[in-house]
This record gives C-alpha cells, sequence and structure tokens, in this order.
C-alpha cells in the first residue's frame, strides 16, 4: 500500500512540474482583423442592360494602409453552382448573368495569414424586358410591331422587338401577353396578331415560325394550321408583382373561333386536347366564338364565352374533364336572358373587370349588345363557377353620341361609367339608371384615337385608364388618367410622369412582372 502511495505523489510531482514548464512556451500576438460593411442586403439588376456597382468600406485593425496583402472574390451561387463574377476591391460588373435569383458573397482573404471575411446579399437579375408594360400595335408601314416601356430601375422604351424577333413580317396585331407566373414549363411570352401568333424566348425576345400553338396541341381532329393563331389568352395577369388568378387552368382562343382549354398541372404543361367550344349534344359541330373570353379576373375557376351562331352565352367548367361547353339555362325575370336568340341581340363588345357589385369578389364582366333597331345594351354578370350569375341590364340612353359608332370602349371597375372613342372624340358615358349622363373630353385633342383600356392588372383601386392616340408627326402617344371620385361628375385626370411618346400605333398593353 506505501508503494502505491509513493508512485502516486511521483507521478504527481512529475506532472506538475511539466505543466510548469508549459506555462512559459506560449507567445500570444495580435493578427490583423478586416470589418465590411456598406454592402446592401440586397440588389437587382438588368441582364444587357445594368453594371452592378459594389463599393464597400473596409477597415482592418493592422494592414497599414496594405490593400496588396488582401485576395478579393466577388461569387454568385445559385442552387449548387458558382461563378465568380470580381476579383477586385470595388464590383464593377456589366450583368450578363442569366435572370435568376442568386447569393451575392463578397470575399476577402489576409494572404499573410491566411484568415477570410465574408458578406453576402440576395442579387435578382432580371431582363430589360422583366417588368413594365408589353405594348402591342403598328408601325408606319402598318406592319404588326412590339415595344415595351420597362419598368424596373427607371423606365426604357424598348423598341422593334417584333420586327428584329427573328419571325416574318404580321399584320393585324391583337396583344403581346405573358401569361403569368406557375412553374416554368407554364410561361409563354406570345406576340398575337391574326396573321401568325408565335410564343417568343422570355429572356431574348427571339423567336421562330416553329414556335407556334401546334407546338402544344395534341389533337384528335384536323383542324386547318392557317386558323391556330390564338388572339386571346386567359387568365391575365392581375398584380403588380405578376400573379394570375389561377396557375392552373389556362384557355386560348384563335382567329378561326376554336377554344383550347388546359389543367396545366394534369396535361404536364402547356398542352392543349381538342377544342371546347361545342356542346355536348353535338360533340361533331365546333361553333365559332366571338373573339372574347370571360372570366373572374380575381379567380379563374371557369370561362364563359359567346356563340356566333346562335347567339347565346356559354359556360366552360370542367378543366381537365370535360370536352364541351355547357348551354345556360335561363329563368324568367332575370335581368337579361343567356340566350339571345328570341331578343335579336347580338354581342359588339366584352370585357372582364374588378367591378364587384353585387357580390362579385373577384370582378363582373360587361357585355355590350346591340338589338334588331341599333338599340344598345349593356349586360353585367359575374362569370364564375357552374352557375354565372347576371347582376344588372342597362338600356344604352339616346344621349349617348354615337355610341353605335364606337370603335372602342373601356369599363370602370369602380363606377357606373363607360369610356368609348368614336373618331377622334373620347366620350364617358354613366349609365347608372335616373341618373345617365354623357361627357366628352376636348382636352384629348384630335389626333386618333387606337386604345383605351382601365388598368385591372396593376392596381385597379386606382381607376386608371390608358389613352392611346396616333398622330404622324409625333407617332403613338400613351397617357395614364385617373378617373376622379366625385360622384356628381365625372373627371378624367392626367398623372404625373405618365405620358409615353415616340410609340407605335398602339393596339393593346398589357403588364408583365416576371421572366
Amino acid at each position: 500500500m506505501k508503494i502505491f502511495q509513493y508512485t502516486v505523489l511521483l507521478v504527481s510531482a512529475l506532472l506538475l512540474s511539466s505543466c510548469a514548464k508549459d506555462l512559459g512556451t506560449y507567445e500570444y500576438n495580435d493578427i490583423n482583423d478586416v470589418k465590411i460593411v456598406g454592402i446592401n442586403g440586397s440588389y437587382s439588376a438588368r441582364r444587357g442592360v445594368d453594371t452592378l456597382r459594389i463599393t464597400p468600406t473596409l477597415t482592418a485593425t493592422m494592414d497599414s494602409g496594405d490593400t496588396t496583402r488582401y485576395r478579393y472574390l466577388w461569387i454568385v451561387r445559385e442552387g449548387t453552382n458558382l461563378d465568380t463574377i470580381g476579383r477586385f476591391r470595388n464590383l464593377n460588373y456589366p450583368v450578363t448573368l442569366p435572370p435568376l435569383a442568386y447569393k451575392l458573397f463578397y470575399r476577402i482573404r489576409d494572404k499573410q495569414t491566411g484568415v477570410e471575411w465574408q458578406a453576402n446579399a440576395d442579387l435578382m437579375i432580371g431582363t430589360p424586358f422583366s417588368r413594365g408594360w408589353l405594348i402591342m400595335g403598328e408601325d408606319e408601314q402598318g406592319y404588326a410591331e412590339a415595344e415595351m416601356l420597362s419598368m424596373q430601375n427607371d423606365t426604357l422604351h424598348l423598341k422593334h422587338i417584333l420586327s428584329e424577333s427573328g419571325l416574318p413580317r404580321l399584320r393585324e396585331p391583337m396583344s403581346l401577353q405573358h401569361t403569368g407566373g406557375g412553374l416554368e414549363s407554364y410561361m409563354k411570352l406570345w406576340a398575337m396578331t391574326k396573321s401568325g401568333s408565335y410564343f417568343l424566348d422570355r429572356v431574348t425576345m427571339k423567336s421562330t415560325p416553329g414556335n407556334n400553338m401546334s407546338r402544344v396541341l395534341y389533337i384528335s381532329e384536323t383542324i386547318d394550321p392557317q386558323t391556330l393563331h390564338p388572339i386571346v389568352i386567359a387568365p391575365q395577369i392581375r398584380t403588380a408583382a405578376g400573379l394570375i388568378s389561377s396557375t392552373n387552368y389556362r384557355v386560348m382562343l384563335t382567329k378561326s373561333g376554336d377554344i383550347f382549354a388546359s389543367f396545366l398541372a394534369i396535361n404536364g404543361g402547356d398542352f392543349y386536347n381538342n377544342p371546347i367550344n361545342r356542346v355536348a349534344t353535338a360533340q361533331d359541330v365546333r361553333i365559332p366564338a366571338a373573339p372574347y373570353l370571360l372570366y373572374a379576373t380575381g379567380s379563374m375557376t371557369t370561362a364563359m364565352w359567346y356563340d356566333t351562331v346562335n347567339q347565346r352565352f356559354l359556360n366552360y367548367s370542367g378543366f381537365g374533364l370535360a370536352t364541351s361547353s355547357t348551354v345556360l339555362a335561363d329563368v324568367a325575370g332575370a335581368a337579361f336572358p343567356w340566350n339571345q336568340g328570341a331578343t335579336g341581340r347580338s354581342l359588339v363588345y366584352a370585357e372582364n373587370t374588378r367591378n364587384t357589385d353585387g357580390g362579385s369578389t373577384n370582378g363582373n364582366s360587361f357585355a355590350i349588345m346591340k338589338d334588331p333597331v341599333n338599340v344598345h345594351h349593356i349586360y353585367k354578370f359575374y362569370a364564375n363557377g357552374s352557375a354565372p350569375a347576371k347582376r344588372a341590364a342597362y338600356v344604352v340612353s339616346a344621349i349617348a353620341t354615337d355610341f353605335d359608332k364606337a370603335t372602342f370602349y373601356a369599363f370602370s371597375s369602380n363606377r357606373t361609367v363607360v369610356f368609348y372613342a368614336a373618331g377622334n372624340k373620347l366620350y364617358a358615358y354613366d349609365y347608372n339608371p335616373g341618373n345617365e349622363r354623357i361627357y366628352q373630353y376636348p382636352e384629348i385633342g384630335n389626333d386618333q384615337i387606337t386604345m383605351l383600356k382601365f388598368d385591372t392588372q396593376v392596381d385597379h383601386l386606382q381607376n386608371s385608364l390608358y389613352i392611346a392616340t396616333y398622330n404622324s408627326a409625333t407617332k403613338g402617344t400613351m397617357k395614364r388618367y385617373r378617373v376622379g371620385t366625385n360622384p356628381n361628375v365625372v373627371e378624367l385626370l392626367p398623372q404625373d410622369n405618365s405620358t409615353w411618346s415616340g410609340l407605335v400605333k398602339v393596339k393593346d398593353i398589357n403588364w408583365r412582372a416576371v421572366n
């Protein structure tokens, strides 16, 4: 036992001696420390247009101002992919990255000590075509031409989009429309004309004649390919951020009046089967539709269309299932009949709005009808669900000057007002029963009016009306006005910084907010 105790004491003494000697072998030296400031949390830039410039402020504890002792790297990461876009202290990068969301890293390495410091930020790369108003119109030679008012960091007027796309020259322009959000495989950008409709590359805005509707069809019927040109696509973009009212449903109407519907998730993407402009009792007969698709702008669950043969409204509510449309039943005493055959009326114009009268949360639609004695009627209805609701009908008063001669109409979402253009004159007709009034706006000038369109895509609560005009000297001009809220008068108020000139002869505009 004593031998064991002596052994423990001896080992303990040796350990204490060893520890005492180690206390003098360490030397603690300060090393250089760098702080990075002046890098924001997020940046955005446009591919091919912007130069990303970042000048960080660096403070070091002991480099004596010697910036050569550091190695600098600016790195972007998308998923698992890394790319170096700069190797200097300050970033000066003409943007060529594909339009995606990235993480940006700024790394500094002290070459003397091997110590690294890092700052990071979110980086969103778009294109000059990522956000703004898409414009379709005519050039001076009468060809269809597309332009864009790109609205990101500033406003750019981008010209010659269609003529430089690689497509043949087209005529009878209809619209330039981005189909909106959803999965990558669901999105397209269509240039639509009556002489041909094609989808463009969303980054480069280039195309080929092969980018046509036949690429997305798997039909069993024989249809003349010359008619397979979409002129109307539903749904539209409904928010400034680019949201649409349905990410799974899409409807396309061609120049011949055929309607194709798709349940995108079931179809595996943007693909279409046989047309649905027919009824169940006559599956072999396709009925030409008028050039309008009617649906609730806020949430498209169904789509209505107008039968030009039998003069009636039909409804399609079976996305992914139904191969035909539904004949809607009429009830005595309703505001108007879906079947217009007995009335002798025919469709003149139709439009979807954000009007919520009658509890139409996602927006009423309007139709202008003409009867055999040239009296016009306005129908208001909720094109939503399997049983669309009729809201009201109005007879257009004789005080509405040249209403029957109008070439353009536009319904306000927030007031009982329809604007219309007859020749180069602009009118507003308040159809409120018992308080009908007509207004004319000579301040618009004498130039040809080429488009009227209320904003239902960016901020419909502002009640903004876009008016496009044209003359040979100044070319196309588009102005944004706001319709006033005074119930006793329909005021048209010009908005600051909302006039654009030097445009094509504008036919239509649509909002784009995503790649």
